[in-house]
């Protein structure tokens, strides 16, 4: 996979790849490395929760990861700027609970920050309604009416 890079800010490219390579391949297997990537009063914030620390994160993590078939992202570009760095990226997943298991796709990008090699704050920005709730039975039909309709 080819990936984009623009950046003014090599000392940081070194933690940005890491963090690449761990939302690869995220699975609970990989958790550990959340420790060597994050700072340990992380900021981490996404439509569903805001976790300080890095013991929240891993738990927020390892809770997560225990539920889903698989997590994947595929980053297709990354933007460095100074201490701060933006990933477009595509989650590839699998929920039981979504579309029985169904693989599922969904467009997302984080805003980093980095200070001494540490991701210090991180904030993911995505469609809620696409990941989870036009997934639900029920709810999901209903969302999807109700999005035709506005369409009109």
């Amino acid at each position: 996979m080819m990936t984009d890079t623009l950046s003014n800010a090599a000392p940081n490219s070194t933690i940005i790849e890491q963090l690449i390579e761990l939302y690869r391949q995220l699975d609970d297997s990989h958790l550990a490395t959340l420790t060597a990537i994050y700072h340990s009063d992380v900021v981490f914030i996404n439509p569903l929760s805001e976790r300080t620390g890095i013991e929240a994160l891993v738990q927020y993590y390892s809770h997560l990861l225990i539920k889903m078939n698989y997590c994947h992202l595929d980053i297709h570009k990354t933007l460095i700027v100074g201490e701060e760095a933006t990933l477009f990226w595509r989650m590839s997943y699998s929920h039981p609970a979504c579309d029985s298991g169904d693989p599922l796709e969904l467009d997302g990008i984080s805003h980093v920050k980095i200070s001494g090699q540490q991701v210090v704050y991180q904030r993911d920005y995505y469609d809620l309604g696409a990941m989870i709730y036009e997934h639900v039975p029920l709810l999901g039909n209903a969302i999807k009416a109700l999005k035709n309709r506005l369409k009109q």
